[in-house]
């Protein structure tokens, strides 16, 4: 490789004419090529900027530098077949990563949605359980169902009622914190899972994405789809349950509840307590 190490430099944005080809792309003392953009200096260095192209995508550029190009009129050609080996052998292994991080996406993600899905909440429910027992904070989940969504897909089709179901999740998602696990259950219930929440307070979150998912005003085609509301059941760890089983099923049963009451609320436990859209405080209710 000669005696001066080849200068690996930042690439800074700007135009890439190797990426804009898709070919690698030379410059230097005693060329006519033009520079790119993040080429700042125009003295005797010179460079290449190679494409990591691997299935017709271009994934990055490979930039390397000369500092002695005017000294050393062989500086690439004396390289060129190595860094087309380096940047083959970089340009497969980006695309391995890649395919192997977008499976893994395929596999824990709703595709309509884009949330997590029931998969990814079951395996993660189980670590961070163990991590709050160990903490000796609380966990809460809540599950919701959206009314009536059977009648969106009659009375709109299904792909209204899609729609509602991506609303719906990006009013979830807007209303949680960074630490919540935010999943599409199945269908068109939604779990949140919440560490370091305890039930009332959980109760209080689900009652705020009540009134939230309400306010929607969803349209399909220049048809508005009226008041999208949605029932709410909130279980706890460690108040109604010790494992994750434990917890959903107590979530489950005050989902039921809330949709037996009437459907628009919130029930906070298997009638421990209970939100309604009437009342912003919890009040207790018999079992």
């Amino acid at each position: 490789m000669g005696h001066h190490p080849v200068e690996r430099r930042p690439v800074r944005t700007g135009r890439l004419l190797g990426a804009a080809r898709g070919q690698e792309h030379v410059a230097g003392p005693g060329m006519l090529t033009p520079r790119c953009n993040h080429i700042t200096e125009n003295g005797g260095r010179g460079y290449v900027c190679m494409p990591l192209a691997a299935q017709g995508e271009t994934l990055g550029i490979l930039h390397l530098c000369e500092p002695n190009a005017v000294d050393k009129p062989e500086w690439l050609a004396e390289r060129q077949q190595i860094l087309r080996g380096v940047v083959d052998t970089l340009a497969l292994a980006l695309a391995n990563l890649r395919l192997r991080e977008t499976l893994r996406q395929q596999s824990i993600r709703d595709p309509n949605t884009g949330l997590y899905n029931r998969r990814y909440l079951e395996e993660t429910s189980s670590r961070e359980l163990r991590r709050l027992e160990r903490a000796e904070q609380p966990l809460t989940l809540i599950m919701l169902d959206v009314d009536h969504f059977k009648q969106f897909n009659d009375t709109f089709g299904h792909e209204a009622g899609d729609l509602v179901l991506k609303q719906v999740a990006a009013t979830l998602v807007d209303h949680v914190r960074e630490s919540d696990v935010v999943s599409r259950y199945g269908g068109e219930e939604f779990a949140l899972m919440m560490p370091g929440t305890s039930l009332a307070d959980g109760a209080d979150r689900a009652e705020a994405l009540r009134k939230a998912i309400k306010q929607l005003h969803v349209t399909h085609r220049g048809r508005t789809l009226g008041t999208i509301t949605a029932s709410f059941g909130v279980a706890a760890f460690p108040e109604l349950g010790a494992s994750w089983a434990e917890i959903v099923n107590a979530a489950d049963r005050a989902l039921y509840q809330a949709k037996a009451e009437g459907r628009d609320r919130v029930i906070a436990g298997a009638g421990l307590a209970r939100v309604e859209q009437q009342k912003p405080k919890l009040t207790k209710s018999v079992a």
